[in-house]
């Protein structure tokens, strides 16, 4: 044998959460953004309950893949060995975090061999970019001996993109099983938002990608570029009906439509109704509110549009929920995003109301998210990525979503749903509750579901009620703002709370200092030069309802806590200093507990192996 296993000081076998009961075994190839080429982001998903069958892991991106497997494998043995393992040879390794594969050769580099082409089944790719692929295609020769492809599994976008960029016999050979290609991989087109003929029931619109585990892939933006010009006759501008004044079309157009309209059937057949996709959906009213604009629409139309005159098209990327389908456990991970508040086609949102249920009821208990940059980087140099700032506002967008979602549980049947804890405060000279004389509270707000209308669905306009009680959600009786019992706990009142009207969607309560009138308007697509701090959790969302008679305040529980956000994608500097993930950490862990935000960080590193 030659190569000794020295180690590698690059690599951390770090290990987070608890592998006793865990639904997810996720592996760090890659926690990088560039420009080291060895680092960029990868990692390997499976499920414990499926052991280390053959087929039962996939890859999610592939900035690096079969020469980190071999980096970690060093630890444990050589990388080389002159010697061929005889065929009876075999040792399951004990630790790190390949710990009970068995492994058949001598050497690193032969076992990480076994595991690229027996263990491994698909590569999910969340966008076309180098940084995010280049390993798969480099190790794409390593399958030349195996008797199966492995399978790409991205929307139409991006695998259009890797068809035509990578695997087209000038940049790389045609290694895949389409046009005339020799068929090591193949492609597996996901629609965005899932496939709503698959699947039932909270596992509607997965499509299963290895042993035990589904997927469901939604698309989000990642920056922009400039439109490429292509011939009008080739762009179908006409038939598709959009209305284009810069005679450029986009090579993306009509697949971006597809994508639109499945994201509608898949929330349409999941809410259980049936609403037709109508030109009205690209042309919308009033939507939801984007994180750090308040007001502003996060619906748009994906027409083009023009910057200094030149007209720009966003650069698609996705996140992946992944269900284990033995405990009905997920996680999500997204690939490169840039935040909605800076977007010219925000879509971070729709992600979050997808999410948001399923970290209210713990189904979703960790996130892989991207930060790429320290708090020192502009908004006009962020270049499609997050920083601390934005993640902290996209992150109380959920918590905002997740505890809407509580409350309109609680509203539908509040004599099965347990009311949230409460912490109730008084004065030391105060009466307990039950000597105080009955006494009507106010509460400033109104009731969905008076006049027989049922909580609004939570794709739609967020509809935010103070009401708590024990009447059902089809109660006709009309709401009496003054008429609540005593036995009624007190309403949280969210000081930027939407409420419905017939046309609009406009905030009641009193409205935070930094949050000037120019940031309420719909309009504008970008945040001002001066975008506003983190809003301060408790303050937009759990602002204490006080009993003045009496002292009573209420505080709602965080509804982030228990969730992991684990940061991936950190750019590298390559200059002396702490650590750009280290600082990064510093300003969000900081900027977290200013706003309130309970969920823990977790800066990724390479080798690490985290449990969830």
């Amino acid at each position: 044998m030659r190569g000794d296993a020295t180690g590698d000081p690059g690599l951390t076998q770090r290990v987070h959460g608890k592998e006793e009961d865990a639904s997810f075994q996720v592996i760090v190839l890659g926690a990088n953004g560039g420009p080291r080429e060895d680092t960029c982001t990868g990692l390997l998903v499976r499920a414990p309950q499926s052991g280390w069958r053959k087929g039962s892991m996939i890859a999610v991106d592939a900035g690096v893949h079969l020469s980190s497997i071999v980096r970690i494998l060093q630890q444990q043995m050589p990388l080389y060995s002159e010697k061929e393992a005889p065929a009876e040879y075999s040792r399951i390794l004990d630790h790190g975090p390949f710990a009970g594969v068995r492994c058949t050769s001598y050497s690193a580099r032969a076992n990480a061999l076994h595991i690229f082409r027996e263990l491994m089944h698909a590569f999910l790719i969340t966008h076309p970019h180098l940084d995010h692929l280049a390993a798969m295609g480099i190790n794409t020769p390593a399958l030349e001996y195996g008797r199966e492809a492995k399978t790409i599994v991205a929307l139409d976008s991006t695998i259009e993109a890797i068809k035509s960029h990578i695997f087209n016999d000038s940049i790389w050979p045609n290694l895949s099983d389409e046009g005339s290609g020799v068929g090591f991989v193949t492609y597996r087109r996901l629609k965005e938002g899932g496939n709503v003929r698959l699947g039932s029931g909270d596992a509607r619109g997965y499509v299963r990608v290895c042993d035990s585990l589904a997927t469901l892939c939604m698309g989000v933006t990642h920056g922009k570029c400039k439109a490429k010009p292509i011939p009008i006759s080739h762009g179908r501008s006409e038939s598709a009906g959009w209305h284009d004044p810069y005679a450029y079309h986009s090579t993306r157009r009509l697949s971006r439509i597809s994508d639109h309209e499945s994201y509608v059937a898949a929330v349409a057949s999941q809410q259980g109704h049936n609403p037709p996709v109508s030109a009205s959906y690209f042309h919308p009213g009033p939507g939801p509110t984007t994180p750090g604009v308040p007001g502003f629409s996060g619906m748009h139309t994906p027409n083009l549009s023009a910057v200094d005159g030149e007209p720009f098209e966003p650069v698609k990327s996705s996140a992946f929920f992944i269900l284990n389908e033995e405990t009905n456990k997920e996680i999500l991970i997204f690939g490169d995003i840039e935040p909605d508040a800076v977007s010219m086609s925000p879509q971070n949102y729709k992600v979050w109301r997808t999410a948001a249920p399923k970290v209210a009821n713990g189904t979703i208990k960790a996130m892989f998210i991207e930060c790429s940059y320290d708090e020192s980087v502009r908004d006009t140099d962020l270049y499609g990525h997050l920083c601390p700032r934005h993640l902290i506002q996209e992150l109380l967008f959920l918590a905002k979503e997740v505890a809407e979602y509580k409350d309109q549980k609680r509203i539908a049947s509040p004599a099965d749903t347990p009311q949230p804890s409460i912490e109730l405060k008084r004065s030391a000279d105060q009466p307990a509750p039950s000597e105080r004389k009955s006494k009507r509270k106010r509460l400033n707000g109104v009731n969905p579901a008076a006049d027989g209308e049922l909580p609004p669905t939570h794709d739609g306009p967020s509809v935010q009620s103070p009401y708590v009680g024990t009447r059902s959600a089809t109660s006709k009786r009309k709401p009496s703002i003054t008429n609540v019992p005593d036995d009624i706990s007190p309403v949280s009142l969210r000081a930027l709370s939407p409420s419905r009207s017939s046309k609009h969607v406009h905030f009641s309560g009193s409205q935070p200092k930094h949050l000037s009138q120019s940031m309420l308007s719909p309009s504008p697509v970008t945040a001002p030069s001066n975008y506003p701090p983190p809003l301060n959790l408790q303050s937009a969302m759990h602002q204490p309802s006080i009993d003045t008679d009496n002292g009573y305040t209420e505080r709602q529980p965080d509804p982030m806590k228990g969730l992991t956000v684990h940061i991936i994608h950190v750019k590298d500097t390559l200059v002396d200093g702490p650590s750009p993930g280290t600082i990064i950490a510093r300003q969000l862990r900081a900027q977290a507990a200013e706003a309130g935000l309970e969920c823990e960080f977790d800066i990724t590193d390479f080798g690490q192996t985290i449990w969830v």
